[in-house]
């Protein structure tokens, strides 16, 4: 990426948009940062091949986030790349925010309560010895001094395969939540033989009332007209839902019911965002949207129609059938998110640990930082006296 420095700091790059290198001369690694929606967007899009990430760092995910959720959460998006300066290959991006927080410059990834996971995208350049990845820590700590606090969340362990770098990162602590996922190695029936019995059976139970109702139906919607039934059919679902229940429905802010219908529409069309709808004699009585990515489906929201459909378990049905059609299409991984849901009980996934990494870089935000670091040590030594507490 050829850039012509124009001082301050500043660097006009070619084909337009403005950056800030911060080149140490003599370091392995070059970061580079973008500050704004515009200029993220265009700088992830021009190194975007051949970047491993998670579904919620895809340029697809990011372009709605940005576009749609930063400004109506004040929040600046910023995106850091770091590359290898010999070779010119990318090492490292992190799409991030920053907020303010009080007193507090705070740069976190971009998440904004819509992403179960961050982590860095991981480029070609291999960061495989923690003396690269400290070169590289240093270069993003330089390059983001106007923060106060880097505080990244719930990350895994690795990142399409590899190893997380930030994990080998002084600030490392368990995060609060942890997610769950299940693979299903070859067809849905023969998981759901070795799942528990009695699960099982009510599943059988259930998926026969089902086929038994008039004109029983499950569809992923694909065509506009589809997405626009299927989304406002969750709308509708999810608003009953919490006004039953007294609950906040994140959907009744703006910013955030404008984030979720446009990823229905455009992630759709991307093939990014999956719809799903369960039908009974024309009337949709649970839905399923979810994200598609390396191979994997991460789950968003299940709604259902409310309690007469109770019989049927029609979250659950919508769950299984989404899951044959994913398989059949070469998808066997199902990422059921950090949010604690009996599906995911009852289908057998496993926990995936996840980790935050918080980092003060000026001494105000140095209480934080410590005050976190100190509930990380204090949740894991209780996640280890809850798994054996004879010890």
């Amino acid at each position: 990426m050829a850039t012509i420095e124009t001082g301050g700091g500043a660097f006009l790059r070619a084909g337009g948009g403005w950056s800030r290198v911060f080149d140490s001369r003599s370091g392995r690694f070059i970061a580079e940062i973008f500050d704004g929606a515009d200029d993220a967007l265009a700088a992830f899009e021009a190194v975007e091949p051949d970047l491993i990430s998670n579904g919620f760092q895809t340029l697809d995910w990011l372009t709605v986030l940005y576009e749609e959720l930063a400004p109506s959460r004040k929040a600046m998006p910023r995106l850091v790349v770091v590359t290898e300066r010999d070779s010119g290959d990318v090492a490292l991006v992190l799409p991030l925010v920053v907020t303010r927080e009080r007193t507090l410059s705070v740069a976190s990834f971009a998440d904004l309560g819509v992403s179960d996971y961050g982590g860095p995208i991981l480029g070609p350049a291999q960061l495989t010895d923690k003396s690269a990845i400290r070169r590289l820590w240093r270069e993003v700590r330089r390059a983001m001094s106007d923060i106060d606090l880097i505080r990244f969340e719930r990350m895994p362990a690795d990142v399409g395969g590899r190893p997380n770098p930030l994990l080998t990162r002084h600030g490392i602590s368990p995060a609060r939540n942890s997610g769950s996922a299940l693979t299903v190695p070859f067809t849905v029936e023969t998981y759901l033989a070795g799942i528990d019995n009695k699960c099982r059976k009510e599943i059988e139970r259930c998926h026969r009332r089902w086929q038994e109702e008039k004109a029983s139906r499950f569809f992923r919607a694909t065509t506009a007209e589809e997405i626009a039934h299927v989304y406002l059919a969750f709308e509708e679902q999810q608003a009953r839902r919490h006004a039953a229940l007294h609950t906040k429905n994140i959907l009744d802010e703006p910013g955030y019911r404008s984030f979720y219908e446009r990823l229905a529409i455009d992630g759709s069309n991307a093939g990014l965002s999956a719809l799903f709808a369960l039908e009974v004699n024309g009337e949709i009585i649970a839905t399923l949207f979810g994200i598609v990515h390396g191979g994997a489906f991460t789950r968003l929201f299940i709604s259902t129609a409310g309690d007469e459909w109770g019989h049927l378990s029609p979250g659950r049905l919508a769950l299984i059938e989404a899951m044959k059609y994913l398989t059949a299409s070469g998808i066997h991984r199902f990422d059921m998110g950090i949010r604690d849901h009996p599906l995911a009980r009852g289908f057998g996934a496993m926990p995936v640990p996840l980790f935050d990494l918080v980092v003060p870089t000026h001494g105000i935000a140095v209480p934080r930082a410590l005050f976190h670091a100190l509930s990380g040590r204090l949740r894991a030594k209780w996640t280890s006296w809850a798994s054996n507490p004879t010890n």
